[in-house]
């Protein structure tokens, strides 16, 4: 499908890599199709951009490469949303693809001050191409500052 955005103009994207989220993403609970764009090469940052409304998209980021230890509990309706049948599921697949991503927000005049909301990240399952912003029950902020991310790492047994 050819997508029209404000930010990235036209872009081709696969119609089975839209996500959809049944509820929208929290404030846009209208939008419900979005699809995952890269920003570049040698970033983890991704754009979370609405099919249906091209000046829409959110900055976004894989969880772990903010918080080493960022550790979610989905609530059960959640994971039935995802059509995920336990955490340990939905573990299983954020450990083999980074699925739990977190929305950035970059002041415009301070891209220093730059956070993260750890507080609801967006959760998807990649089989079924559903997705959702959870609020998680963890203690995490809302206004997670970026200069203090501790970044996960990763480890390869040779």
């Amino acid at each position: 499908m050819k997508l029209l955005t404000t930010r990235f103009g036209t872009v081709e994207v696969p119609d089975k890599d839209v996500l959809f989220f049944s509820l929208g993403v929290l404030g846009f609970p209208e939008v419900r199709r979005y699809v995952m764009l890269d920003h570049g090469r040698n970033t983890p940052l991704k754009w979370l951009q609405a099919v249906d409304k091209p000046e829409l998209a959110f900055p976004m980021v894989p969880a772990t490469d903010l918080v080493e230890d960022y550790h979610i509990t989905v609530s059960p309706d959640d994971l039935a949303a995802l059509a995920m049948e336990s955490t340990d599921e939905l573990l299983a697949f954020v450990i083999l693809t980074i699925l739990a991503f977190v929305i950035l927000t970059i002041p415009n005049a301070a891209p220093e001050g730059t956070t993260a909301n750890l507080k609801a990240p967006i959760v998807m399952n990649p089989t079924t191409h559903l997705a959702r912003q959870v609020l998680v029950e963890q203690d995490y902020p809302i206004r997670y500052p970026l200069a203090v991310a501790q970044p996960a790492t990763v480890e390869c047994a040779g």
